[in-house]
């Protein structure tokens, strides 16, 4: 048999996902005091034993407390340095909340239409707390594929980035993504949406 020399291979359209540690920020204990405070309620993307701060009817912004100021300082230097990586020009929180996710608890698949870039914050996270699962966007074109069982970049339906205690998670909004349900006692997300100052597309 003739070997065939392979003259190229590429690894398209990739999805940028970056983390980044927050568990040195010093207004960390300031923010488990917010984080105490908040109420929480149902929330539609939320099952079972779960809970949002997320209310439709008003504009909210978790990350606008007044002890949170240099915390959320923090987070848009984040921002900044993703949409740099990625090419965007600025983009800043438009709004944010907090979800409890207890034992038992889960989040429903969805996306965040009219944002740009989303994050998870993970101001309290047991170990072993259920991961962030990110669905790939071209899973529904792919219709006749039958993969021998190895999952690798090109055949996997789905990547999880763990949940870690102080990890922030950005990623693009219109990325779907989901949860399966929480082993753990305490998975507490911090979410947010961002937008262009401007308001341009």
């Amino acid at each position: 048999m003739i070997e065939i020399p392979v003259t190229g291979e590429y690894a398209l359209f990739p999805t940028l996902v970056m983390t980044f540690d927050l568990s040195r920020h010093k207004d960390y204990n300031l923010m488990l005091d917010v984080v105490k405070n908040t109420e929480t309620s149902s929330h539609g993307i939320m099952a079972n034993n779960s809970e949002s701060s997320y209310d439709e009817r008003e504009a909210i912004n978790w990350l606008e407390h007044e002890d949170l100021k240099g915390f959320k300082e923090q987070i848009q230097i984040c921002i900044q340095h993703y949409s740099e990586k990625y090419a965007l020009i600025p983009n800043y929180i438009k709004n944010s909340w907090m979800n409890r996710v207890f034992k038992g608890g889960r989040v429903k698949l969805h996306q965040h239409p009219g944002s740009v870039i989303s994050g998870a914050f993970y101001p309290i996270a047991d170990e072993g707390s259920c991961p962030l699962i990110l669905r790939s966007p071209v899973s529904p074109n792919r219709m006749c594929e039958v993969n021998t069982g190895f999952e690798n970049l090109y055949n996997a339906y789905s990547q999880e980035i763990p949940c870690i205690q102080g990890q922030l998670t950005l990623f693009p909004s219109w990325l779907e993504h989901f949860t399966d349900e929480n082993p753990t006692d305490n998975r507490i997300t911090v979410s947010f949406n961002t937008f262009y100052a401007d308001g341009s597309k």
